[in-house]
């Protein structure tokens, strides 16, 4: 018995060996193979989780990365690198506060970790640029109104007879009017680049969870067409097969 747990864990260790090999060599989908192979073997083995998180991480499939990713912390709570691997992920995924979330939960964890605090401090400057890219959207398109209401202003009054906008208060509105026009276009841009975060991480179609619940309703609907012999032999009479 000794013996054939130890062979089955050789196996595992092997497994996960030529995985790792895969993703040096950037073979990233050999290696979820390897790594899901020596899962169904070692269904506890955390290592094995994170190694092919990276791997998904690597091949974009966010979802199934987080996946694996959450499984390593769940089985190995203490471990710091479950975290990094969720937070990796996370930040991929541009969840910029979860991920720092998680980066400094790995940091608790391992708190002379240099690639963790290095990782903190890239994601919190990523923040505060996503922050000033949005500030600067929303005034260039807030100028841009104001000009675009100032230019029609301009020309309504030099280039008509009887200019539309006669008195200043009245352009002074138009103008302001376009101008808060164009800050509720940059608002919506920034908020739908917000809305957009996160969505890599929905699940792929592909998937095939429903499989087995689309085959059962199958089933099911076959049952309920099926009659008994003297059911059918009453319903050929009537003439309806």
């Amino acid at each position: 018995m000794e013996e054939t747990k130890k062979s089955q864990s050789a196996t595992v260790e092997d497994l996960r060996t030529k995985g790792n090999e895969c993703v040096k060599d950037g073979k990233f989908i050999e290696a979820v193979l390897h790594y899901t192979q020596a899962i169904k073997m070692d269904p506890n083995n955390y290592l094995l989780y994170s190694n092919r998180s990276f791997a998904f991480l690597k091949l974009d499939q966010h979802y199934l990365a987080l996946q694996d990713a959450n499984e390593t912390v769940r089985i190995q709570p203490q471990w710091a690198k479950g975290y990094f691997r969720r937070a990796e992920v996370e930040a991929a995924s541009e969840l910029f506060d979860e991920a720092l979330i998680s980066y400094t939960r790995a940091l608790q964890l391992d708190p002379h970790n240099v690639k963790v605090m290095e990782s903190i401090k890239s994601i919190t400057d990523t923040q505060k640029k996503k922050i000033r890219d949005n500030q600067n959207i929303i005034w260039i398109c807030t100028c841009l109104g104001l000009a675009l209401g100032i230019a029609v202003v301009v020309l309504d009054y030099t280039l008509t007879t009887n200019p539309t906008l006669e008195n200043p208060f009245s352009m002074t509105s138009f103008s302001f009017a376009l101008a808060g026009l164009g800050w509720a276009v940059g608002k919506t841009v920034t908020l739908m680049g917000s809305w957009s975060a996160g969505k890599s991480l929905q699940p792929p179609d592909d998937l095939g969870t429903n499989n087995s619940s689309k085959e059962k309703d199958a089933s099911a609907a076959e049952k309920k067409t099926k009659y008994s012999k003297a059911q059918a032999r009453q319903r050929y009479k009537q003439g309806k097969i």
